[in-house]
């Protein structure tokens, strides 16, 4: 009885694995199907928080609540309701359009798509291993669609990659939740960082009285989902008038030298964005739609008045990103020598009973990881220099994206095209990194093309859920592994079979579009052009780096500083990601200064139901278009199209 209890209060029991399993595969192939077959595509994992996540959680709840009503005592508690959400987040992390799209589109690409005019086969075909992509011979009906994957010689074609792919991912994936285990306790308890993305759905999961039976989330709720019902009957059904939230586009008002050198930028009242915005620091939302308006107001100047050409904004951002990665690093490096010299001494100085696992074996997780990833990239063709190059690269990143999620919480954090490839081609120049090093990296491009479904933020996030519900964090670390493995392979089987019955050249993604990026427009031309480093744009990332130390030096320096470091972050590109939902931002900021400041810290407090609701009827309904497009197999509503 006892055991029986603790698994309860735990959530790790046998039918929640079992749901969450049932529901990884579902979403696998939902993630697939509206990044791939709908037209436009349905990206559900674009931003910070998952649509489909959301969703399920959502209809997992309004089930569960049916079955309490008919047997109380076998319902579902709310630690089971998370860790089915946790798994969900999990095969999000790498199945639809912002990961698994760009891995398989990469992958049946530069063999099919070779010709003497490009010279693909002299360039770099000879440096592709033969296990990394799928035999040639399989990819006809995969291209031209009207077949079955269930082939044997489809089969047989996919079967090497798909076991090499997913074996990487689990390595990636597992050496990640070893680093976050390391940094969980100075980020959580010892700074007490906010996690903002976590509440809602422990809200919904917790299920509380007041939060289901607070009016005010219901009239946010109510609003937010009135609206994109509106919406998306005025797609199907274009006499039935809506109200556009999304992108409007202000770029004519700004026709005329040096104005026009502004750029594209628009408006737009994202309700699910204000929501999230809401939970934010004031400081941190001002920075970023300020930032954002500083950028265009520097392309007006330096492009429109006097001239410049290239302005390196991509490169500076990067450079902001590693400098965020470094200064986490840095702020860290106590606890991390502490839990360093707690692995090899015999005198246990830290308690680690309440982590996701021990520090020596997430220690020596990492360590094994890195060198299994080494190992790999090396059989593969690397070098250790390159290797080692892309390792510290993507680090540096994924502790700058995952430090910003649990700090500020954005709604989103894409991060273009910056991979440690392009940041290593413009700093030591293409022909120093090599043509071998730059070819196997760009089949690593998937991992950091968008940056929006990182896994390593979310694994942190699903710590934190953890320790706010009562879950076994070391049970559910291994909960998390299956659901990545099963997630993994659910999404190579969703993506190929919908790929060999349509065709991937008949579909309206981006699955060859990828091929094309990665191969034609970047490896093709480092090759061509074996330049040495790009000073242009070294200088830019190092502007950024610097701005961004600067920025943290003078928020702990000066208590009035108003300024905070990450919202330069987010929009120092000045496009993609926060920077494409600046007004939204602007707006999400101005109610939470005009109530804080006329109504005070009561009305704020009582206001944040409302902003649940926000959020969680626009990701309702959202949801529930995206979900009729894939059930029904048509055009639907998108919420950010324009």
């Amino acid at each position: 009885m006892r055991k029986r209890q603790a698994a309860l209060t735990s959530g790790i029991t046998l039918r929640a694995v079992l749901v969450g399993t049932l529901l990884v595969i579902g979403n696998a192939y939902w993630l697939a199907y509206a990044a791939e077959m709908i037209q436009p595509q349905f990206l559900l994992n674009f931003v910070s928080l998952f649509f489909n996540a959301v969703f399920t959680l959502f209809a997992v709840i309004a089930v569960n609540m049916l079955w309490m009503r008919l047997a109380p005592r076998n319902a579902l508690t709310p630690q089971e309701l998370l860790v089915i959400y946790i798994m969900v987040v999990m095969v999000s992390t790498i199945g639809g359009h912002s990961m698994m799209t760009f891995l398989i589109g990469t992958l049946a690409h530069p063999f099919r798509f070779a010709t003497p005019e490009n010279e693909w086969a002299a360039l770099f075909w000879r440096y592709i291993p033969t296990w990394f992509v799928p035999d040639n011979s399989a990819l006809d009906a995969y291209f031209e669609g009207d077949s079955t994957f269930h082939l044997a010689k489809h089969l047989r074609g996919w079967a090497i990659p798909i076991f090499v792919w997913t074996g990487f991912v689990a390595v990636l994936w597992f050496t990640l939740i070893c680093l976050n285990t390391i940094i969980r306790v100075q980020w959580t308890e010892r700074e007490k960082l906010a996690y903002p993305i976590i509440q809602l759905p422990l809200q919904m999961a917790e299920g509380r009285k007041s939060f289901y039976k607070n009016g005010t989330m219901w009239i946010g709720f109510s609003v937010a989902g009135f609206i994109e019902l509106l919406s998306g009957l005025s797609y199907l059904f274009p006499q039935v008038p809506s109200i556009q939230l999304n992108y409007y586009s202000i770029s004519h008002l700004f026709t005329d030298k040096p104005w026009n050198a502004v750029g594209w930028i628009s408006l737009s009242a994202y309700p699910f964005i204000i929501g999230l915005t809401f939970f934010v620091p004031l400081d941190i939302s001002m920075s970023a739609w300020f930032f954002f308006l500083f950028g265009k107001a520097e392309r007006v100047i330096r492009v429109g008045m006097l001239g410049e050409g290239e302005l390196y904004f991509a490169e500076r951002a990067g450079g902001a990103w590693l400098a965020v990665g470094i200064l986490a690093l840095w702020g860290t490096r106590r606890h991390l020598w502490d839990v360093v010299r707690n692995c090899f001494t015999t005198n246990q100085t830290l308690d680690d009973s309440d982590e996701p696992m021990p520090y020596r074996t997430a220690v020596f997780g990492l360590v094994l990881g890195c060198i299994g990833l080494t190992l790999f990239s090396i059989q593969a063709g690397m070098s250790l220099g390159g290797v080692l190059g892309f390792i510290v690269i993507f680090t540096l990143m994924a502790l700058g994206v995952t430090r910003v999620r649990a700090e500020f919480g954005p709604p989103s954090h894409e991060i273009l095209a910056l991979d440690p490839a392009r940041l290593m081609a413009v700093t030591f120049g293409p022909r120093f990194v090599g043509t071998g090093n730059l070819t196997i990296i760009s089949f690593y491009y998937w991992l950091n093309r968008l940056n929006v479904s990182h896994p390593m933020p979310n694994q942190l996030e699903g710590f934190k859920l953890a320790e706010r519900a009562g879950i076994n964090s070391r049970k559910l670390v291994w909960v998390m592994m299956f659901a990545i493995v099963i997630g993994t392979l659910a999404s190579f089987w969703a993506f190929l079979y919908l790929l060999y019955e349509t065709g991937a050249l008949a579909v309206h993604g981006y699955i060859v579009g990828i091929g094309d990026e990665v191969f034609g427009r970047r490896l093709e031309r480092w090759i061509n052009n074996p330049t040495g480093p790009d000073w242009g744009g070294t200088q830019s990332m190092g502007i950024g780096a610097a701005m961004t130390g600067l920025l943290y030096f003078l928020r702990h320096k000066f208590m009035w500083w108003p300024f905070h470091p990450i919202g330069y972050v987010m929009t120092a590109a000045t496009w993609g990601g926060l920077a494409d939902f600046w007004f939204s931002v602007f707006l999400g900021w101005l109610v939470k200064f005009v109530i804080i400041t006329i109504f005070g810290l009561r009305a704020h407090r009582r206001a944040i139901p409302f902003f649940l609701g926000l959020v969680m009827g626009d990701y309702v309904f959202v949801g529930l278009w995206a979900l009729l497009g894939t059930l029904f197999g048509i055009p639907t509503y998108v919420l950010w199209s324009p």
